[in-house]
């Protein structure tokens, strides 16, 4: 895979609709910041709601047009419109609503590479949405404009890069513990001791963890916990781990029933439960 161009296109159906996907490789100096740019179109006869999961990521959605609604999920209940917006790290679910055609694009950014962009700390938007003109003010106004006036994919995500690329040099920083520490708990999916991680610094749990809630947003230990969460998902949708028992044991946990509270927690659902309604491309949609 190379930088500059569409690396895949995957299409699907809604329960009275379809969707179109495309994917697109972040020019390497944001490697760091940001894992990957998605394009979307989506058309649909009916509502379409989606629940979003905890992913260790920091997500940029950008609307081309449609707006969605967020859901209370115990009563049910409209909370809010979001149109372009930044959704924090968050410990729980979430509901989305879709109910207009339309196409967007998801930005993921790792914590650290969302920290670069904002520039404030990061437990102000954690647990949240966010509309990103609130944060970037008339910046995010103009980055939308030229992104709904561009004329195809392609030069979408060369827009993205630009601006993304724009802004994060000019607030370009140096490599300090915090991003080594978030680092250490990535590359292992959560299952290195945060306590290993604070000796390693000489620092004791409470400095870590209020160093993680202003350059993270969260908690290392919760943080850790959500990127197993996501490894477990990821195996238990790509069915490589059969015996429930082994891909807990796999994934880090104590057992089986540790795992399933952390799904419940994460996802209101059950490792089988989920596994029915979820897709890597698609997401987690609502039957």
């Amino acid at each position: 895979m190379t930088h500059g161009r569409i690396i895949s296109k995957v299409t699907g159906e809604l329960p009275c609709g379809y969707w179109q996907g495309f994917r697109w490789l972040p020019h390497p100096e944001l490697a760091l910041h940001i894992r990957r740019y998605n394009g979307y179109f989506e058309s649909s006869s009916q509502r379409v709601r989606r629940r979003e999961l905890p992913s260790g990521e920091v997500a940029l959605i950008i609307s081309l047009g449609p707006q969605w609604s967020s859901i209370d999920p115990v009563t049910g209940a409209p909370t809010g419109t979001l149109r372009t917006f930044i959704a924090g790290l968050d410990d729980t679910y979430s509901l989305v609503d879709s109910e207009t055609a339309g196409a967007a694009i998801q930005v993921d950014f790792t914590p650290i590479g969302a920290r670069q962009l904002l520039q404030l700390p990061m437990h102000l938007v954690s647990k949240r949405t966010t509309e990103l003109s609130d944060l970037l003010g008339s910046e995010a106004d103009r980055l939308v404009q030229q992104l709904v006036e561009a004329q195809d994919w392609h030069c979408r995500f060369l827009t993205l890069d630009n601006f993304l690329l724009s802004r994060i040099r000019r607030y370009k920083r140096s490599i300090g513990e915090i991003d080594w520490a978030w680092r250490q708990l990535d590359l292992s999916r959560g299952s290195i001791r945060v306590q290993k991680i604070s000796e390693q610094l000489g620092w004791t749990r409470k400095r870590l963890v209020k160093a993680f809630r202003d350059e993270i947003g969260i908690p290392p230990k919760l943080l850790a916990r959500v990127l197993r969460f996501q490894r477990a998902l990821t195996e238990c949708n790509s069915q490589t781990i059969a015996d429930s028992s082994q891909l807990a044991a796999e994934c880090g946990y104590s057992d089986q029933a540790h795992m399933i509270r952390d799904f419940k927690d994460f996802s209101g659902l059950t490792p089988a439960e989920l596994a029915r309604v979820y897709s890597p491309d698609a997401g987690t949609i609502e039957r």
